[in-house]
């Protein structure tokens, strides 16, 4: 989403220094509009051709947009399925870990009470493994929910953004050809190379203020990761509390003998 708020800013730019260039390349002085108000000004005269400049600014904005949007889309679901490969690859290295440990426990018991103790312990280590994986899988999936619809509500937006701004461009430009269409002579095409500049400096501040909300996004985001990493938080201290309540209670099952279930 950063990466789309920059291209924003650069396209936009680059696109105001279009239509500047558009309407400042044939000025009109006072003086001149005087000596000859009944000649077609070369403003009106080349308005018409000048106009497919903004065309292709216009244009590249909203394809950029989409293919920016697109990239972003990629990059996320890619992060996301290098991050579940990870979790799984580290889910079965513990699992593989703990059995052996398990294992190897299950030598030390030499009664019978000892060996219930052992399976009980066992049985509450799983449980707590189980425990804390469906924590992490429900905070996790909670973030990507909420990450995606941070995304989605950008992309409706900022494509709204877009549209309104190449709406009242185009608006602009049409109503300054229907004006030279009524009155193309230099006198005239002062009043309407002026308006014109005034609504192309109107649909871009509009267009930056509306902007204004993409300020908003990274806190939306940064609430997303701190309610998730909490409740990584909460479930890795339920674990702990968990194991370690397992390994007290293994511990006095064998009494004197507890040294050998360190």
């Amino acid at each position: 989403m950063k990466q789309i708020s920059n291209l924003f800013a650069r396209i936009s730019l680059g696109l105001w220094a279009v239509l500047m260039g558009l309407i400042l390349a044939v000025p009109v002085t006072v003086q001149a509009a005087a000596a000859t108000s009944d000649r077609q000004s070369p403003f009106c005269a080349n308005l018409s051709t000048d106009v497919g400049k903004v065309s292709g600014p216009l244009t590249s904005l909203q394809a950029k947009l989409n293919t920016a949007q697109q990239d972003q889309t990629q990059k996320v679901t890619a992060d996301r399925a290098k991050e579940d490969a990870d979790v799984q690859a580290n889910r079965q290295k513990w699992d593989e870990d703990r059995q052996t440990n398990f294992t190897k426990l299950d030598t030390k018991g030499t009664t019978d009470a000892q060996k219930a103790a052992i399976v009980t312990y066992q049985n509450a280590i799983k449980s707590a493994v189980a425990a804390r994986r469906a924590a992490y899988d429900a905070a996790r999936t909670a973030y990507r929910t909420g990450l995606d619809s941070v995304i989605a509500s950008h992309k409706n937006t900022s494509g709204s953004q877009v549209a309104t701004f190449a709406d009242a461009v185009n608006a602009a430009i049409a109503t300054a050809q229907a004006s030279c269409a009524a009155d193309s002579s230099v006198a005239a095409s002062q009043t309407i190379r002026s308006t014109l500049m005034a609504s192309l400096k109107t649909a871009r501040l509009n267009f930056q203020s509306t902007r204004k909300s993409d300020a908003t996004i990274g806190s939306q985001v940064k609430q997303l990761v701190q309610t998730r990493n909490a409740a990584f938080k909460a479930a890795d201290a339920a674990f702990k509390d968990s194991t370690a309540a397992a390994r007290a209670a293994l511990k006095a099952a064998f009494g004197s003998q507890a040294s050998e279930v360190d």
